[in-house]
């Protein structure tokens, strides 16, 4: 950077330090009074959008109180949305809905089988600025503890958007939040402007490595998920040759980069062989410690979302980075909404926002009547319990189950601090055991330290075509695994799971499952399915991983890339 951009930078990384120093504050202080403030949050926002057919469908202007609300709307899906999100899309009809203009499309990946239009609008997107602001005071504080006092960093959330025929964007929700700072992105983000409005359609990867490599003063990565940034770094890793060659002559020679963007981004690059030597001398060495401190001698912290089933990828990150780059592991979100952020460094709880939305609270652990019940207000909940999340959002989507189940972890004032524990259609249910990602990312991490071998990724398919059924249990292990344990892999699996699953051992024991197989997966196996999605016009950074094989085509795709057909240890019966 020239002295005039190293001033812009430094001024726009304090300034953003400073709001978001004030948005944590504002964040602490609203958590003392949060249960009636959202009650009264609720209302006010029910009186703007009385007028839209949406409220005046429910009466929202003859609603008092959040009692009163749960009787008047029943719970939401996005079918109850579908046909006025669709007259918003394609001929810009407003005020359906939501009184505010609804003025960008977040398409969701598809995790659930269906992509769907969720609305965007000014107010819905308040909390996700707030938050980011709170990442960048979180960067400045490791900055200054370092004695740094500028610097870019990459961030690898996409870009990409189009219009729908009502002339409305439509995009993933990142494409939003950086399209809405564009402005000011080129000065914090080593990643020149002219990318946007580009996605994983082009060779965005090697942009991003050519780009992160060539910037000597790197202080943050940045992503959705943390499984974005371990690819890259194996990226890196794998086009070392060409990412040197063309760092030293100043060149962008890969493949999948269009003409007219890449004589774009040569107007922001020159050849630099001191660099690619640089480059060269950490690559060649791996012996010497962890890679990234190597090449970014500046570099702070890493922002992703890299907890629960997206922990075996911040393990990784870790190895990559040493003990003294820090972690903030962002925020729990969604298309839908905001829910809750991390406010630290190294904090793996996230503080529900508590102005993010209206929020309810159905208790997983018992029957919940639903024509009569009443779900629980945040200020009401039990710590160590499980709650699926009922929304109404700043966007206008009103009581609407996206079937989250968090954990309750703590509270700070009367605003719960939670994790995510699963999605509710997301999970193996079958003859009474149910087994969800919680259960599931506890059981791997036991299973590592008895096997002694990081497991980079890892499915669940439960086999009801076996008698009597049982679980298939696909794992890509860092390193081969001991020949002493191959035999017993199966047993200390089930072992683990019986662990955090009781049910999962009772019905073991009395024969009404069938002990668990476990099948070792070729190495790059799930790096590959995540490319594959990525260029199903999946976002890279909504490229979430295959916990649960509901599909035969999911199925199909893990047997081909198994490296050894036999259950560890077990013949078939």
């Amino acid at each position: 950077m020239n002295a005039l951009n190293d001033f812009i930078n430094e001024v726009i990384l304090g300034a953003m330090g400073i709001y978001g120093g004030a948005c944590r504050k504002r964040y602490l202080r609203l958590s003392k009074h949060a249960g009636a403030d959202s009650e009264r949050r609720l209302l006010s926002y029910l009186r703007r959008n009385r007028n839209t057919e949406f409220g005046r469908k429910y009466g929202f202007g003859r609603i008092t109180s959040a009692e009163e609300y749960s009787r008047a709307v029943p719970f939401t899906s996005y079918p109850d949305y579908a046909d006025m999100l669709e007259r918003t899309a394609m001929k810009n009809e407003q005020r359906l809905i939501t009184a505010d203009r609804i003025s960008f499309f977040a398409k969701t990946s598809g995790t659930t089988g269906v992509t769907k239009r969720i609305p965007v609008v000014d107010r819905s997107y308040k909390p996700y600025l707030r938050c980011a602001s709170i990442y960048i005071k979180i960067l400045r504080q490791e900055m200054k503890r370092r004695g740094i006092k500028r610097g870019r960093g990459l961030n690898t959330i996409e870009t990409e958007y189009s219009y729908t025929p009502g002339g409305i964007k439509e995009g993933f929700i990142s494409a939003y939040a950086l399209s809405s700072v564009k402005t000011v992105t080129p000065f914090i983000n080593c990643l020149p402007k002219e990318i946007f409005g580009y996605g994983d359609d082009i060779n965005m990867k090697y942009v991003k490595a050519r780009f992160a490599l060539a910037d000597r003063g790197l202080v943050y990565m940045m992503s959705v998920f943390m499984s974005t940034l371990t690819d890259l770094m194996h990226y890196i890793e794998e086009n070392r040759e060409l990412l040197i060659s063309d760092i030293a002559g100043g060149s962008i020679t890969a493949p999948g980069i269009p003409e007219e963007l890449r004589q774009k981004l040569l107007k922001h690059i020159r050849p630099d062989k001191a660099r690619a030597e640089e480059i060269r001398a950490v690559l060649d060495s791996p012996e010497a410690g962890p890679v990234i401190p190597r090449l970014w001698k500046n570099m702070c912290l890493i922002v992703a979302i890299g907890t629960g089933e997206f922990e075996p990828f911040s393990k990784k990150m870790r190895e990559y980075c040493g003990g003294d780059i820090r972690f903030c592991y962002e925020m729990y979100a969604a298309s839908e909404a905001l829910f809750a952020s991390a406010l630290n460094a190294e904090d793996e709880n996230y503080l529900l926002i508590p102005d993010g939305g209206f929020f309810e609270f159905i208790p997983v652990d018992e029957e919940f009547d639903e024509e009569h019940g009443r779900p629980l207000l945040m200020n009401e909940l039990k710590v160590g319990e499980l709650y699926e999340i009922v929304l109404t959002s700043l966007a206008g989507l009103y009581r609407y189950r996206i079937k989250d189940v968090v954990r309750v972890v703590g509270y700070e004032g009367e605003v719960p601090l939670i994790r995510f524990g699963y999605r509710k259609d997301q999970l193996i249910n079958v003859t009474g055991v149910k087994l969800t990602s919680e259960h599931l990312s506890t059981a791997i991490r036991s299973f590592e330290e008895r096997v002694g071998v990081r497991i980079l990724d890892y499915s669940l398919y439960p086999d009801t075509s076996y008698t009597p059924w049982r679980i298939t249990a696909f794992m890509e292990p860092e390193n081969d695994i001991p020949e002493e344990l191959r035999g017993s892999l199966s047993a200390i699996f089930d072992e683990e799971l019986s662990k955090v699953n009781a049910e999962h051992g009772r019905m073991l024991k009395v024969g009404e499952s069938s002990p668990s197989e476990v099948l070792i997966v070729r190495p790059d196996t799930y790096r590959r399915l995540r490319a594959e999605n990525a260029k199903r016009k999946l976002s890279g950074n909504q490229v979430k991983t295959v916990r649960f094989i509901d599909t035969k085509e999911k199925l199909d795709y893990f047997m081909d890339a198994v490296a050894d057909r036999l259950p560890q240890g077990r013949e078939h019966a």
